[in-house]
């Protein structure tokens, strides 16, 4: 059990990537393993998952163990066959190689993410069940104090008008957590201006797949 603070965290945008590698399988286990030829990719490095494993695309992911020909996804169990059937996980991995600091940031918030219900009334019950179906797509609003001559602001609207899929990185202080989201990011070009206070601007990143954190590294 511990507490985290916030102070020192630290943000970042994806801002450069490695060549397509290819993934020919990736087995059902705990953790799961990757069977891509030849990959290069070390320990903890962070890249986005294409595979025909629905649950698992388009998330950003990192590097357990890496072997020459083979990496385990670190903290990913696919054990389960009906949400990740064999025979249908090839594709490839985008490394994520470089990174580009959000500076300023004063404040992220996050929305969405809820459990939805389908709702039922039985004719011979009083009261309506609910059934859990999907969660709602979820966000991350990142406020900053507003200058945009920042890199990592240029480099967050290039990809918002573009409309281009981009990872952010949360770093947390001390060796703590780092967690990763993967979406289209949308940036308010218009600063937020008020009497006696900073002038700040906003960001949203809609997210393809949850946040994933991992421990340390």
């Amino acid at each position: 059990m511990a507490y985290a603070v916030s102070t020192g965290t630290r943000f970042a945008i994806s801002s450069a990537y490695g060549a397509a590698i290819p993934v020919s399988a990736i087995s059902n286990g705990n953790p799961a393993v990757i069977t891509a030829t030849g990959h290069a990719l070390a320990q903890y490095a962070p890249f986005i998952l294409k595979t025909g494993w629905e649950d698992l695309n388009d998330a950003v992911l990192r590097v357990g163990t890496a072997a020459t020909n083979s990496i385990t996804l670190e903290d990913e169990d696919t054990t389960d066959t009906v949400v990740f059937p064999p025979g249908s996980s090839a594709g490839s991995v985008v490394p994520i190689t470089g990174w580009t600091e959000l500076q300023q940031v004063t404040s992220i918030s996050p929305s969405g993410g809820e459990q939805q219900y389908a709702e039922i009334s039985p004719l011979s019950q009083k009261y309506g069940v609910k059934i859990p179906t999907t969660r709602s797509a979820m966000s991350w609003e990142l406020e900053f104090g507003w200058d945009p001559t920042l890199n990592g602001y240029k480099e967050a609207l290039k990809a918002s008008r573009a409309n281009k899929l981009v990872a952010i990185r949360m770093a947390l202080p001390s060796g703590g957590s780092i967690s990763y989201g993967y979406g289209y990011i949308s940036v308010q070009e218009t600063p937020v201006v008020a009497s006696n206070a900073i002038t700040t601007g906003r960001m949203t990143l809609s997210m393809l797949r949850p946040l994933k954190t991992y421990q340390g590294s």
